[in-house]
């Protein structure tokens, strides 16, 4: 086919990104971090976790694809001259059954697997190809290559992770997205669910999906494919410590290392493990952390999940695809599974339930906080009520100016303005006001377009603010309990706290190295306008407090005499050091009987102090002189965010410090359920990608950060008091505390607050300059 005739590129670079073209290809680059501290930074990880491991991705360097070439080619290695075969027999069927569709892989390395599916659409004419791969070189490689050889070829390449590529490569549907070798194996339970939640998110209905699995098979046979005669499995596994030695001067003696694979069958995968024969210490000198591997002790490199095509197709389901095609090879060893995206619930149906949910959601948990001052009236001061009361009329007149009055006018705009708090009103007929504007407005809602070209209800933009007002307002009431409770408070339902830890991360400081990274969150329905938009930054490297400072640690410094000494507090310090008098945090109480006692108030009650839990309800000033007394500073909200949320392996921005699975007691202490903050480490599984634990709940944190807009900043929806307002002198917060809703916090949420301010839910951990 003649040059011309092909097709068009019509990918748009992203900013910030490189492009290279050539005949028939356009290869797009995503900005590069340091490779090697990405490595350093992952190996860290993994040996920090419990089991031990080592990245699996990084297995793959030019010796390590050399030696798995040698793999596939051995004769108990069945799994790619199975999938090869099957592939080359369905080719041309699979082509007139799906149509001209783009073809886009994932992990597509020099794209030999998908050698076959090429032809076959190139047979039938014109043809675009977007291979995903983080290997710039084996996509430049299988560009020219490729396009040599399949003259009515284009391919659009994409040098980055199937997180930032897939939602680029989405925008070419129809569409059939091709992962093969069995690759998705590699997952864990967990992982499989995150990367199909994407895949469901960004393929659009009738999009195909084929995808290569390994089944289940006796025992015996799934382990010689991974203890090969020839030894190269063991060979691919050392390679891994050759390149940690090469990169990263580990300096692990390699005839102290044994490969080792069996299958697991209770868990249907292979386990792949570097053995280590005797005692190792396994040093990465760029980060100064090291490990000692015990005689015996085995890190698993790698795992490879064996699948029952049934089980497969259900679990799939759950996410929206539909089975359409099973193609086995000879034995049964190896399948490829042909699916299909299901039509979406109607947009604005789904959408619809998706909002009434989330506010009824909102709602129970304000009665729950409301339920004991409702009780009680009488036992709570007037001036408490009255600023409790004129907060709820606030949420209830902005609920009823927004998602009742605007979501009825054709120009989205309300027909009066909200309503003046009435003083006099009693906490019973605020509830019944909540009550029937919610009523109103789920009523609302019923009939509402939600119509995308609408500006305010595109997305149900209007009741993801309501949502999350109300959520933040939850907090500001448990604010108000804490400061006004002269009784306790007895919350209606509690959890029960975590195990305490064994080790307490207090005074430990990991090294965030220096790099670009993403900062803030894409504008969607569920973002908040402060987040956005997303800009590049760059912060220098930098020492961070694995854990927030706690009693014991801030003790020290007031034993020191932290708040006698004036060269700790800054000009502005002094000044609200002499006027507020302070000698302690807010919630500290001397024991009346032994005075280097101390209690602390938490809700109406006085527990002794616990010197492991984060301090709390301090002042911008008290943290900024905490940190000059430890030789430390504030960090910044670059530096806090970039320990939070950046994961350098992957190269992606987490929602959470720990990933995109949504807050569990597992992973931090938020939601108002324990009523105070745990000690420091009690959530080793919500640690962010770099180690640092509770970033997300237990004590809001300090920056040394103003608050101000991000540059590119707008917002469309509608202002509500004492949010977004950008302010002189106001602080950034960064975090969520344990009075927190999971429905108000990530971990690009920002909330700010005048440096005086002793009546939060507030804590802070340092930096150090490098």
């Amino acid at each position: 086919m003649l040059e011309q005739e092909r097709l068009a590129a019509v990918l748009e670079t992203p900013a910030g990104w490189t492009r290279e073209s050539g005949p028939g290809y356009v290869l797009h680059r995503e900005p590069q971090t340091d490779v090697r501290l990405a490595f350093a930074e992952a190996v860290v990880r993994g040996l920090e976790s419990e089991p031990r491991t080592l990245p699996c991705t990084y297995l793959y360097d030019g010796e390590g694809s050399r030696i798995f070439e040698q793999i596939t080619a051995q004769p108990e290695y069945y799994q790619t001259r199975t999938e090869d075969a099957i592939l080359e027999a369905a080719a041309g069927p699979l082509r007139r059954r799906i149509g001209s569709s783009t073809v886009v892989e994932l992990g597509s390395g020099s794209s030999a697997k998908t050698h076959n599916i090429l032809g076959s659409w190139c047979d039938s004419g014109p043809t675009r190809y977007v291979p995903i791969d983080v290997s710039e070189a084996a996509l430049q490689q299988a560009c020219r290559e490729l396009t040599g050889a399949f003259p009515a070829l284009t391919v659009e390449a994409l040098a980055t992770t199937y997180e930032n590529g897939l939602p680029l490569a989405a925008r070419l549907s129809p569409l059939v997205l091709v992962f093969l070798g069995s690759t998705i194996g590699n997952f864990t339970h967990a992982q499989l669910d995150e990367f199909l939640d994407l895949l469901s998110g960004q393929l659009h209905p009738d999009d195909r999906l084929l995808l290569g699995v390994d089944r289940v098979k006796p025992t015996d046979r799934l382990e010689a494919a991974y203890n090969d005669a020839a030894g190269w499995t063991a060979r691919f596994t050392l390679n891994l410590f050759t390149r940690m030695n090469r990169e990263l001067g580990t300096q692990v003696p390699l005839d102290a290392v044994e490969h080792v694979a069996y299958y697991n069958e209770p868990l249907s995968r292979i386990e792949i493990y570097a053995r280590f024969l005797r005692e190792v210490r396994i040093e990465i000198p760029s980060l100064g952390r090291g490990f000692r591997m015990a005689p015996g002790e085995m890190v698993r490199t790698e795992i490879s999940r064996k699948f029952r095509p049934d089980h497969v197709a259900a679990n799939l389901s759950r996410f929206g695809f539909s089975l359409e095609e099973e193609l086995d090879g000879s034995e049964d060893l190896f399948s490829v599974l042909l699916f299909r995206r299901r039509p979406r619930v109607p947009y604005a149906e789904g959408r619809r339930h998706s909002l009434q949910a989330a506010l009824r959601r909102v709602r129970s948990a304000t009665l729950d906080i409301l339920a004991p001052l409702a009780d009680e009236p009488e036992s709570w001061t007037t001036e408490f009520m009255s600023a409790l009361t004129n907060r709820l009329q606030v949420l209830a007149g902005h609920e009823e100016t927004w998602l009742v009055q605007a979501l009825g006018d054709s120009s989205e705009t309300p027909s009066s303005p909200p309503r003046e708090p009435d003083p006099l009103m009693s906490l019973d007929t605020v509830m019944l006001l909540l009550a029937d504007v919610r009523r109103q407005s789920l009523n609302r809602l019923v009939t509402a377009s939600l119509d995308p070209a609408r500006p305010l209800s595109a997305g149900g933009q209007l009741h993801h603010q309501a949502a999350r007002h109300e959520a933040r307002i939850q907090e500001v009431l448990l604010e108000d309990i804490q400061e006004h409770a002269d009784h306790p408070y007895d919350p209606v339902d509690e959890d029960s706290p975590p195990t305490r830890p064994d080790l307490i991360p207090a005074g430990e400081q990991i090294l965030i190295p220096g790099g670009p990274f993403p900062m803030g969150r894409r504008a969607t329905p569920e973002a908040e306008d402060d987040e956005q938009p997303v800009h590049p930054v760059d912060v220098p490297s930098f020492l961070l407090d694995a854990a927030p400072v706690t009693n014991g640690e801030f003790l020290s410094f007031m034993t020191d005499g932290g708040y006698r000494r004036e060269e700790l507090w800054s000009t502005d310090g002094q000044a609200w050091l002499r006027q507020a008098r302070a000698t302690a945090p807010a919630s500290w109480r001397q024991d009346t009987g032994e005075k280097e006692h101390w209690k602390v108030d938490s809700m109406g009650f006085a527990h002794a102090l616990d010197p492991a839990r984060p301090v709390s309800m301090l002042s911008w000033f008290e943290a900024d002189a905490f940190a000059r007394w430890a030789g430390k500073r504030l960090p910044t909200e670059v530096e806090w965010e970039k320990a939070a949320r950046w994961d350098p392996e992957h190269g992606v921005a987490r929602l959470y410090p720990w990933g995109s699975a949504p807050p569990t007691s597992e992973f931090a202490n938020l939601n108002h359920r324990l009523w105070q903050p745990v000690a420091v480490g009690s959530y080793p599984r919500g640690r962010s990608f770099y180690g640092c634990h509770q970033m997300l709940g237990d004590v809001w944190e300090w920056t040394s950060s103003p608050y101000s807009p991000y540059p590119g900043y707008e917002s469309e929806l509608p202002s509500i008091p004492g949010r977004n307002q950008f302010t002189a002198g106001l602080r950034v917060l960064r975090g969520g505390s344990w009075a927190t809703s999971i429905a108000a916090v990530t971990a690009s949420s920002r909330r700010s607050s005048r440096p005086e301010n002793r009546r939060m839910f507030v804590g802070f951990r340092c930096a150090r300059s490098l």
